[in-house]
């Protein structure tokens, strides 16, 4: 049995466990999602809203 690390961009993430799952792989340690991180993608995803006119825009009193 062999083991090794890996180093991949987070948006393969999913793509490249699915892939390992049908090898039957073992994975040993799933990625870990740090709270920095949800907020920065909750963060992006209302930008998009806003761009796309679904939400509101935030102003000075939203801070």
């Amino acid at each position: 049995m062999t083991t090794f690390t890996v180093q991949i961009k987070d948006s393969d993430t999913e793509l490249f466990l699915g892939m390992l799952k049908k090898f039957k792989a073992k994975v040993i340690k799933e990625p870990e999602v740090s709270p920095l991180t949800l907020e920065i993608a909750t963060a992006l995803r209302e930008l998009k809203e806003m761009e796309l006119g679904n939400m509101e825009p935030l102003s000075l009193k939203d801070i």
